[in-house]
């Protein structure tokens, strides 16, 4: 006993000698670390888990599909064959064999409804249920505010070697009261709410979202906590499209702060440690717009390479040529314009501009890349010389409206 004490004493001084270790990090730092831990781990599942549920339970239900049939086979020669005293219990056997085989498929059916709950709330109660993007049915394909009808506007990125698509997805009002009563979501509450449901390899694009680690804000202030193996600063391809993402997501937040998990200064390859906030946009970037032509055949508009400028006049002349192959400008070769200050700037075109002697959505996105250029400096725009008074319900006599977003879509529920 005495050497079971001296032991102890031992131990307990060791202990008594150890360092003490605190954590600083807040609960809600705690919270959304866990949370993004148990959203990694689910993310690879989220959209097979019903497939491998129905796997799981095929043998399963071939099995008793099996025993039912060779059931009624053995039955039926056998009440040829036997007395009727002898068919009675058979034909009992048979029933309770019956109810037997009965309980699997019930009990897959229970794991595959299971399976379907699980696959609609994360441990963390957020929604992950999938939902569908629909693109607008209209010539113009952005979004402006008499398409909203009371619905919410979500900004969104798409990834395609390596360019951020931005696109702006309307989410009804029923749907928004379902999620959010009472509430009016900021930026990050939508993107925590839709990001992870969206499919974006469904709608041509690079699987992206939800990013990497978790986010909390301060006051305007975006911090992204980090893991050690994110990977946004493996490359400029990688960080490009982070950054650019990060602008055209989260517009209502005007500073962004990339830290570690732990909340300390995060080193960020080939730049350094990073710890002062950088400058977010909002919807005002100051960029001008081309047309991209997606892998999936369809064409958005984008900035070209999120390339600012200090003045609207030069943005809108710098329209003509991206100066790249990967967009291309969305004015025709033989057009040619200026732009002048007339109570708002003008862009007169230096021919009579017909937009019928044009592709019908080739017209459309003439005009709203101008519209959209003007919109990212807080501006609408008006154009002379152009031969029709309308096109599509837009007053050409008077300035263009300005669009809330481009390349817009329709959130559905699945």
């Amino acid at each position: 006993m005495s050497e079971k004490k001296t032991e102890d004493r031992v131990l307990d001084e060791l202990l008594n000698n150890m360092p003490k270790f605190t954590d600083k990090r807040s609960k809600d730092e705690m919270y959304k670390l866990v949370k993004s831990k148990i959203e990694i781990q689910e993310r690879p599942e989220k959209r097979n888990r019903l497939e491998v549920a129905m796997n799981k339970w095929l043998p399963f239900i071939i099995s008793v599909a099996s025993v039912l049939i060779l059931t009624v086979l053995v039955s039926s020669f056998i009440n040829k064959n036997e007395s009727s005293t002898a068919d009675k219990a058979q034909e009992s056997s048979m029933e309770k064999d019956h109810m037997r085989t009965m309980d699997i498929p019930e009990e897959a059916s229970m794991a595959t409804e299971e399976d379907k709950s699980s696959d609609m709330s994360t441990m963390s109660g957020k929604i992950v249920s999938s939902y569908e993007l629909v693109p607008f049915d209209s010539l113009f394909t952005s979004v402006y505010e008499n398409d909203l009808n009371g619905g919410t506007v979500f900004h969104f990125s798409l990834l395609e070697n390596a360019l951020s698509i931005p696109i702006t997805i309307v989410i009804p009002k029923e749907q928004i009261d379902m999620d959010f009563p009472n509430k009016v979501p900021n930026s990050l509450e939508l993107y925590e709410r839709y990001a992870f449901g969206i499919d974006e390899i469904s709608l041509g694009f690079q699987e992206y979202h939800p990013y990497k680690g978790y986010f909390l804000t301060e006051g305007k202030m975006l911090k992204h906590y980090l893991p050690v193996d994110h990977g946004y600063d493996a490359a400029p391809g990688a960080m490009a499209p982070y950054l650019a993402s990060i602008n055209e997501i989260f517009t209502d937040f005007d500073s962004f702060l990339r830290v570690n998990e732990d909340g300390s200064p995060i080193d960020w390859d080939q730049v350094g440690m990073l710890d002062e906030p950088v400058e977010l946009k909002g919807t005002e970037k100051k960029v001008n717009y081309f047309a991209y032509n997606g892998s999936n055949g369809e064409t958005y508009l984008a900035p070209n390479f999120n390339k600012t400028f200090a003045t609207l006049s030069e943005a809108l002349m710098d329209m003509k040529d991206p100066e790249n192959d990967v967009y291309s400008s969305v004015i025709p070769n033989n057009v040619t314009y200026t732009v002048r200050e007339d109570k708002g700037l003008v862009v007169r075109f230096d021919k009579p501009l017909n937009l019928e002697s044009l592709d019908v959505n080739e017209a459309s996105r003439l005009l709203e890349a101008f519209s959209l250029t003007a919109a990212s400096f807080n501006q609408s725009i008006q154009l002379e010389n152009v031969v029709q008074e309308s096109w599509d319900g837009i007053n050409l006599i008077s300035s263009l409206p300005v669009p809330i977003g481009p390349n817009g879509f329709t959130l559905r529920t699945n």
